[in-house]
C-alpha cells in the first residue's frame, strides 16, 4: 500500500490527495537550507525548473512563513511578473530572519 510522504496515512491506490493532510499524491520533496542572503536567489533558481509546483519558505525551527504555488502557462514559462509580489514577500523575510528552510514540491515526470 503506498503512504503519504507528509503524514504517512496509508492511501487508496487511485488517490490524488492524501485524506488526512491533503497532500498531493505522487510530488517530489526537496529541502534546502539558506542563509537569508541567499533566499530570493535560491527561488528564482528553483522557478526555472518546469516540475515545481509550490515552495515552501519555513523558519529554522520550522514555522511555515511563506507557500507560493507556482503556475506554468501554456508557452512552458512563469511569468516573473506573476512572481513579483512573492519576491517582495521573500525580501522581507530576508530581512528578519536570518536563516530558512526552502521545501520545493516537483512532480516526477519529466
Amino acid at each position: 500500500m503506498v503512504k503519504c510522504v507528509e503524514c504517512r496515512t496509508e492511501l487508496a491506490q487511485d488517490a490524488k490527495f492524501c485524506p488526512n493532510c491533503g497532500t498531493q499524491v505522487g510530488l517530489k520533496k526537496d529541502v534546502y537550507n539558506v542563509s537569508a542572503g541567499g533566499l530570493v536567489g535560491k527561488v528564482k533558481e528553483i522557478v526555472q525548473d518546469a516540475r515545481v509546483k509550490r515552495i515552501i519558505i519555513k523558519d529554522e525551527k520550522g514555522k511555515l512563513l511563506l507557500s507560493i504555488p507556482v503556475t506554468w502557462g501554456t508557452a512552458g514559462a512563469v511569468a516573473m511578473i506573476t512572481l513579483a509580489p512573492w519576491l517582495a514577500a521573500l525580501g522581507v523575510i530576508a530581512g528578519i530572519f536570518t536563516r530558512c528552510r526552502i521545501e520545493v514540491e516537483k512532480s516526477k515526470e519529466t
